[in-house]
Protein backbone atom coordinates (compact mmCIF):
# COMPACT_ATOMS: atom_id res chain seq x y z
CA UNK A 1 0.00 0.00 0.00
CA UNK A 2 1.05 3.56 -0.54
CA UNK A 3 1.07 6.15 2.17
CA UNK A 4 2.71 9.20 3.59
CA UNK A 5 4.89 9.41 6.67
CA UNK A 6 5.47 12.57 8.68
CA UNK A 7 8.16 12.55 11.35
CA UNK A 8 9.01 15.35 13.75
CA UNK A 9 12.08 14.89 15.92
CA UNK A 10 12.91 17.31 18.72
CA UNK A 11 16.32 17.01 20.33
CA UNK A 12 16.98 18.68 23.67
CA UNK A 13 20.62 18.99 24.71
CA UNK A 14 21.88 19.30 28.29
CA UNK A 15 21.80 23.10 28.16
CA UNK A 16 18.14 23.18 27.05
CA UNK A 17 18.77 24.02 23.40
CA UNK A 18 16.16 22.45 21.08
CA UNK A 19 16.75 21.30 17.50
CA UNK A 20 13.74 20.27 15.44
CA UNK A 21 13.84 18.11 12.32
CA UNK A 22 10.74 17.62 10.16
CA UNK A 23 10.38 15.00 7.45
CA UNK A 24 7.34 14.36 5.29
CA UNK A 25 7.55 11.92 2.40
CA UNK A 26 5.77 9.18 0.53
CA UNK A 27 6.14 5.66 1.85
CA UNK A 28 5.22 2.06 1.19
CA UNK A 29 3.22 0.44 4.00
CA UNK A 30 3.09 -3.33 4.59
CA UNK A 31 1.37 -5.51 7.16
CA UNK A 32 3.08 -8.71 8.28
CA UNK A 33 1.72 -10.73 11.19
CA UNK A 34 0.68 -8.05 13.70
CA UNK A 35 3.42 -5.63 12.66
CA UNK A 36 3.32 -2.64 10.33
CA UNK A 37 6.29 -1.77 8.13
CA UNK A 38 6.76 1.74 6.73
CA UNK A 39 9.50 2.06 4.09
CA UNK A 40 10.68 5.39 2.68
CA UNK A 41 13.70 6.91 0.95
CA UNK A 42 15.62 10.06 1.88
CA UNK A 43 18.11 12.07 -0.12
CA UNK A 44 19.83 14.69 2.02
CA UNK A 45 22.82 16.60 0.65
CA UNK A 46 23.40 13.81 -1.88
CA UNK A 47 23.33 11.11 0.81
CA UNK A 48 20.76 8.44 -0.07
CA UNK A 49 19.19 6.36 2.68
CA UNK A 50 16.31 3.88 2.81
CA UNK A 51 14.53 3.74 6.18
CA UNK A 52 12.19 1.08 7.52
CA UNK A 53 10.03 1.66 10.57
CA UNK A 54 8.64 -1.52 12.12
CA UNK A 55 5.71 -0.80 14.41
CA UNK A 56 4.83 -3.68 16.75
CA UNK A 57 2.41 -3.85 19.65
CA UNK A 58 4.78 -2.30 22.20
CA UNK A 59 8.01 -1.70 20.30
CA UNK A 60 9.30 0.35 17.36
CA UNK A 61 12.43 -0.41 15.33
CA UNK A 62 13.92 2.06 12.87
CA UNK A 63 16.48 0.72 10.39
CA UNK A 64 18.42 2.92 7.98
CA UNK A 65 20.48 1.61 5.06
CA UNK A 66 22.60 3.47 2.52
CA UNK A 67 25.08 6.27 3.15
CA UNK A 68 23.92 6.10 6.79
CA UNK A 69 23.38 2.72 8.51
CA UNK A 70 21.79 2.11 11.89
CA UNK A 71 19.17 0.14 13.77
CA UNK A 72 17.41 1.86 16.66
CA UNK A 73 15.06 -0.03 18.97
CA UNK A 74 12.49 1.60 21.25
CA UNK A 75 10.62 -0.25 23.97
CA UNK A 76 9.43 1.51 27.11
CA UNK A 77 11.89 1.24 30.03
CA UNK A 78 14.51 -0.44 27.81
CA UNK A 79 18.08 0.57 27.02
CA UNK A 80 19.60 -0.30 23.66
CA UNK A 81 23.03 0.30 22.16
CA UNK A 82 23.51 0.58 18.41
CA UNK A 83 26.21 1.40 15.89
CA UNK A 84 25.47 4.41 13.71
CA UNK A 85 27.60 4.33 10.58
CA UNK A 86 27.84 7.63 8.67
CA UNK A 87 30.14 9.04 5.97
CA UNK A 88 31.90 10.88 8.86
CA UNK A 89 32.61 7.65 10.78
CA UNK A 90 31.16 5.16 13.26
CA UNK A 91 29.30 6.33 16.36
CA UNK A 92 27.97 4.24 19.25
CA UNK A 93 24.52 5.42 20.35
CA UNK A 94 22.73 4.43 23.54
CA UNK A 95 18.99 5.00 23.86
CA UNK A 96 16.87 4.72 27.00
CA UNK A 97 13.15 4.79 26.11
CA UNK A 98 11.12 6.71 28.70
CA UNK A 99 7.75 6.80 26.88
CA UNK A 100 6.32 4.91 23.93
CA UNK A 101 2.77 5.39 22.69
CA UNK A 102 1.41 3.62 19.62
CA UNK A 103 -2.09 4.30 18.29
CA UNK A 104 -3.20 1.92 15.51
CA UNK A 105 -6.92 2.27 16.20
CA UNK A 106 -7.77 4.39 13.17
CA UNK A 107 -7.99 2.41 9.95
CA UNK A 108 -5.92 4.67 7.69
CA UNK A 109 -3.78 6.49 10.26
CA UNK A 110 -1.10 5.28 12.67
CA UNK A 111 0.43 7.55 15.28
CA UNK A 112 3.44 6.92 17.47
CA UNK A 113 5.27 8.98 20.06
CA UNK A 114 8.70 8.08 21.36
CA UNK A 115 10.54 9.90 24.13
CA UNK A 116 14.02 8.74 25.00
CA UNK A 117 17.36 9.75 26.47
CA UNK A 118 20.21 9.56 23.99
CA UNK A 119 23.96 9.33 24.47
CA UNK A 120 26.33 9.45 21.51
CA UNK A 121 29.62 8.18 22.92
CA UNK A 122 31.09 11.05 24.94
CA UNK A 123 30.07 13.60 22.29
CA UNK A 124 26.42 14.28 23.16
CA UNK A 125 23.80 13.60 25.81
CA UNK A 126 20.21 14.70 25.56
CA UNK A 127 16.57 13.80 25.23
CA UNK A 128 14.70 13.18 22.00
CA UNK A 129 11.01 13.20 21.20
CA UNK A 130 9.81 11.65 17.95
CA UNK A 131 6.27 11.95 16.61
CA UNK A 132 5.41 9.65 13.70
CA UNK A 133 2.19 9.87 11.68
CA UNK A 134 1.53 7.36 8.90
CA UNK A 135 -1.40 8.07 6.59
CA UNK A 136 -2.35 5.05 4.49
CA UNK A 137 -3.90 5.25 1.01
CA UNK A 138 -5.81 2.12 0.05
Amino acid sequence: MNGKVSITTKQYDESGKVDTINLSTFADVYYKNNDIYVVYKENEDGNKTTSTIKISENEINIKRFGDTNSTMNFKKSSIYETKYRTPQGLFIIETNTKELKIDKNKKKCIKAEIEYDIKIMELFKGRNKINIIVQINE
